[in-house]
């Protein structure tokens, strides 16, 4: 092999495996051909190799940082939930730092790419992590706000069934009714969305990219039918008070 095609592979080689540096959203899809041992590479093509794999691996650990900010942030996670996640932060943060290192320390390019090649697929911070922490957050939080509007709904009826202007005793049951229907309807989506999420771990991605999709799904679902429930309690405020 000439000069030259032993660069222009060497270069192939390193842009794809580190392609998720520069596309986070197909990180968990690129694909990187097997280097053969037996290439060899100039000591500037393998400090690129190290240079891409260190910015994929601050570029994760900055991400990381917002998602424990972000989870701090959601005060109705389960602690549960919250210990588990945050665990995961921890131990990816760690594991990506223990890949820095290892590429490195790495003496040829095939070893750094094979190496660096694990920033994708041992951690998935952006195609798993990610929405893991958001969707079992936003889970949480609805649960949380479903129970709070269940928890009111006697008070409410009791109210209700002490008004004497029917017209208004109607427009008031017919709202409450309502809302037991759309938190009960958010409920129902919600339900398995957090531990489904939790469960999941970077082997399982890129398969399970559509499990993830129709957890999304139920979680958008459900804040659409808790908006509707909200709307509802509001209207009932408004029936109720001096009623």
């Amino acid at each position: 092999m000439n000069v030259r095609r032993a660069l222009a592979t060497t270069s192939a080689l390193t842009g794809l495996v580190l392609v998720a540096a520069a596309a986070p959203a197909l990180a968990g899809t690129t694909a990187v051909p097997a280097a053969s041992s037996s290439k060899t590479c100039s000591v500037d093509q393998l400090a690129y190799v190290q240079s891409r794999v260190d910015a994929a691996v601050k570029a994760r650990e900055v991400t990381i940082d917002a998602l424990t900010r972000a989870l701090a942030a959601r005060t109705h996670v389960t602690t549960g939930h919250r210990a588990t996640l945050t665990s995961t932060f921890g131990s990816d943060a760690s594991g990506l730092r223990t890949v820095d290192a290892k590429v490195q320390a790495d003496m040829t390019c095939a070893q750094a790419i094979t190496d660096g090649r694990t920033v994708v697929t041992d951690f998935r911070v952006y195609l798993l992590l990610v929405p893991q922490t958001h969707l079992v957050s936003a889970s949480d939080a609805g649960t949380y706000a479903a129970g709070q509007l269940v928890a009111a709904e006697p008070r409410v009826q009791a109210a209700i069934d002490l008004l004497t202007d029917q017209q208004k005793k109607a427009a008031a049951q017919s709202a409450l009714d309502d809302m037991s229907a759309q938190v009960s309807a958010a409920t129902t989506s919600l339900t398995g969305v957090a531990d489904g999420m939790i469960a999941l771990t970077p082997a399982d991605i890129p398969a399970q990219e559509s499990t993830i999709d129709a957890y999304r799904a139920k979680v958008a679902a459900a804040h659409t039918d808790l908006a509707k429930a909200l709307a509802d309690a509001r209207a009932l405020k408004s029936l109720l008070v001096g009623g």
